[in-house]
Formats: C-alpha cells, structure tokens, sequence
C-alpha cells in the first residue's frame, strides 16, 4: 500500500472552509500539546493533512494562525455572548445566569478552554500575543459583564456598585478557576462541578450587588 501524503497546496481551494476548520484544529492541539513556541507549522500541517504551504495559503505566519485559533475559540463565542445581551428582554440578572450556564459552561468543555493557559504560559516570551489576548478576550469580556452590571445598576435591580471593579472581580474568578483547571490537569480535581460553581458565583453575585427595597424604589 503507497503511504499517505499531504496534501498539495492547491487542494484546499476545493473546500477552503474544510481546510481552514483542519488547520485551526490541528493548531490548537498542538499549541495545548506543546505551547506556541515549541509547535512547528510542519507539524501542524502533517496533522492536518495537508503541506507545509498550505499552511501558509491561508495564515502567513505562526502568530497569525495562533490569533485565528483565539478568534475561533474564544472570540465568536464572546461576540455570540454580545448579540444576547444585544436582543436580551429579562433583568440584568436573568442575562447574566444565562451567559453564564450556557455561553461560559459550553467553552469551558469545549478544547479552547486550555488556550487562556497557554497564553500566560507564552506571556513572557511572546508579550505580544498576550497583549492582543488581553485586548480581543479579557478586555472586551469585562466590558460586558460591566454593561451587564450598568444595566441592573440602571433599572433598579442592582445597588450603585462600581461596575467596572465588579466586573473584574466576577472575571477574575472564572479565569482563576479555569486556568487552574487546565493547569492541574483533568484527573487531579475530579470532584469539581462546573455548574454548581456558575450557580454559586452567581448567587454570591446576586446577594452582594441586589439592590435594597428603599433602593429599588428610588
């Protein structure tokens, strides 16, 4: 039987969303397996199935295909997470439970979960990249947890909290937790429930910015 060989590089413009989706995949294994620096493009695309340039088709450089990993990742699920608070009609609260048990649950077991990791793993090496993270994901994420709050700050359901700290801190502890998860590995903390951590943040949440009766109806 003839081995298997990579594809040329003029294949994917057959499917190039199909090849695109291969080699986004391929990367981000990769990059969780061996971290950014240590990740080679030929090896991505051996497990793609595809030639080194082919690779290159569509992602000139390898900081180019990382950002794309972190924009199909992380970035259109934040922009999902956006149009929902856009077309939302519930409370601040009711928004923000529910960003937080399906849009959040659903990237936390999803493989991109490990990539904020990765990045604070590469900062130091490649404080570029983790300038862009901090600019795409972490920044854009506390903008709208902070309207989020601003909007139960404005209809009465929350006290006149400084948003833009509470929004940190609610970050802050999903990343923390996430982060050290990925750090530790699946095996070692095998007790942890996500849901129930979601619900008991928001619970924490919810007692600590709910807004008085005098205040409500103020």
């Amino acid at each position: 039987m003839t081995p298997a060989t990579p594809k040329d590089a003029a294949a994917p413009a057959e499917e190039p969303g199909a090849a695109r989706v291969a080699l986004l995949e391929a990367a981000q294994a990769l990059f969780l397996e061996n971290g950014f620096a240590a990740t080679r493009v030929e090896d991505i695309a051996t497990r793609a199935g595809f030639s080194k340039g082919t690779v290159y088709l569509y992602f000139p450089t390898k900081r180019d295909l990382f950002c794309a990993v972190v924009e199909a990742g992380i970035v259109e699920r934040l922009a999902q997470a956006e149009a929902l608070a856009d077309n939302f009609s519930g409370s601040a609260s009711e928004l923000l439970a529910t960003m937080l048990r399906n849009n959040l649950l659903e990237f936390w077991g999803s493989p991109s979960a490990g990539i904020p990791r990765l990045v604070i793993a590469e900062s130091k090496q490649f404080p570029d990249i983790a300038a862009g993270f901090f600019a795409n994901v972490t920044g854009r994420a506390r903008q709208l947890l902070a309207r989020v709050l601003q909007f139960g700050v404005e209809q009465g359901e929350y006290r006149d909290i400084d948003v833009e700290y509470t929004a940190r801190c609610i970050l802050n502890a999903l990343d923390f937790e996430l982060i050290a998860a990925h750090a530790r590995g699946a095996d070692v903390d095998t007790d942890f429930d996500p849901q129930r951590y979601i619900d008991t943040l928001l619970t924490l949440v919810a007692t600590g910015v709910a807004a008085t009766r005098k205040e409500a109806d103020s």
